[in-house]
């Protein structure tokens, strides 16, 4: 399973301990799987924005923390299995009351290998003794015999065994933020991967990639302040270098992206140097295959000097849907237009737009592009979502996000709701228990 950040918030809300707090102690912590992909920690008792009470109360019929069994001064940790699995991993102070909290909440609570285990809303799995509680999914019925056996194995494992002794675990406990996460790019949504893997060597792939970041929770919005590295020490120092490439953004194209916009990626460049980024990145290059059999794509990022944004309208499975705008410090490869015209790959066609501006189609693909008077280079799957970069959108992403993403290096601000394909009330009815209105991820380069 891919979809780490939509499955973690249901975990969230849906599972109902996401109130719990797992311990910091290292016998407690041993119950996560060694091999785990990805590990967030978070301490509720020191966030703001989340709705600990109504969850608390709606889920597992307790009126305080006290009454439902579990360690609520310690940390909680959600971690993704290699194989996909979620899980969440909290500390027991209370097996009784936990029992108790979990009939009151419509679950059977049967024993087996000296723990206790009960199936939450259908899909997630709850298991603890005395002092750890795990709790791992989506499984369906037929498959929670087998994820019990893991969990009880998990639950007795002893600490060579578990997460304490990895460097992951490690980098984590560096943190000091009250939400904190630790993940292989792997870990990520597919549509969010390419953005870490720049310049990173095409030997490597996502597992070797590590995204370590601080988040917070303010308004509705999910504010991320990460770095990427590496534990392979080539592939860290190639990391270290690439992150060399990026500017502080000066926020042009800030106020042209859509608050309904899918996702939105910005940076500041030297076009020279950043295209040696996108040649390392394989899925990147094939991504582009299509229009730079057509048209020069290297040779418009290359003129590129200053602000650049792409933003994701939309989110389609069968074509790409992407706009770009950046600063040029030149447009030269105008010149070259007449040339990709006449050789354009048979079934496509170059065609006239408007003064300096083009449209690229293939019966597949829309491709339509072109440089303003003012040398910005703008382009989109139709005319009007190429137009639509050079100006401020009706609808702007918010005045404080803006002011966020400013003066950072690279910055991804990312539209749960629309993500979704337009389910944007089931999203906010599984978010809103714990975040509130939360809609909008903001992740920013250390």
């Amino acid at each position: 399973m891919n979809n780490f950040v939509k499955t973690l918030l249901h975990c969230l809300s849906l599972v109902g301990v996401a109130v719990l707090a797992a311990c910091s102690n290292k016998d407690y912590i041993n119950t996560i799987p060694s091999e785990s992909t990805a590990l967030i920690s978070v301490d509720l008792a020191k966030m703001t924005g989340v709705n600990n009470n109504f969850v608390l109360k709606t889920l597992f019929k307790v009126s305080s923390y006290g009454d439902c069994g579990v360690d609520v001064s310690r940390k909680i940790y959600f971690f993704e299995c290699a194989d996909g699995n979620m899980g969440l991993c909290a500390s027991v102070d209370n097996a009784s009351n936990l029992r108790s909290s979990l009939a009151k909440a419509g679950c059977e609570v049967v024993s087996k290998r000296g723990y206790d285990f009960a199936m939450v809303n259908g899909s997630w799995l709850v298991g603890f003794s005395d002092d750890a509680l795990l709790v791992m999914g989506p499984v369906t019925a037929a498959a929670a015999p087998e994820l019990q056996n893991r969990m009880a194995r998990y639950l007795s494992q002893s600490e060579d065994n578990g997460i304490a002794a990895t460097p992951l675990f490690a980098k984590l406990d560096s943190l000091s933020s009250p939400m904190a996460m630790v993940a292989q790019a792997h870990a990520l949504p597919d549509q969010f991967v390419t953005p870490f893997m720049l310049g990173v060597p095409k030997d490597a792939d996502a597992s070797q990639v590590m995204i370590a970041a601080e988040m917070s929770v303010k308004s509705g919005v999910m504010f991320v302040d990460g770095s990427t590295f590496s534990f392979n020490r080539k592939i860290d120092k190639a990391i270290r270098e690439a992150h060399t490439v990026y500017r502080p953004i000066a926020g042009r194209y800030l106020s042209a992206m859509p608050s309904d916009a899918v996702m939105g990626l910005f940076v500041n460049v030297d076009g020279n140097k950043f295209i040696e980024l996108m040649r390392s990145n394989r899925s990147l290059q094939a991504m582009l295959a299509g229009i730079n059999a057509a048209i020069d794509m290297d040779n418009i990022i290359k003129s590129v000097d200053g602000d650049m944004a792409v933003i994701t309208p939309k989110y389609l499975d069968d074509r790409l849907s992407m706009s770009m705008a950046a600063e040029l410090a030149h447009a030269g490869w105008l010149s070259d237009v007449d040339y990709w015209k006449q050789s354009v790959p048979q079934g496509g066609r170059i065609i006239d737009w408007k003064e300096n501006a083009y449209k690229y189609t293939d019966g597949k693909t829309t491709f339509c592009f072109g440089v303003s008077a003012d040398k910005q280079f703008y382009s989109g799957s139709s005319p009007e979502d190429a137009m639509a970069l050079l100006g401020q959108s009706e609808t702007p992403i918010s005045k404080a996000l803006q002011q966020k993403v400013k003066g950072q290096k690279m910055a991804l601000v990312i539209n749960i709701g629309a993500l979704t394909g337009g389910n944007a009330s089931a999203v906010a009815s599984v978010l809103s228990p714990v975040f509130g209105n939360f809609k909008t991820i903001v992740y920013t380069q250390k």
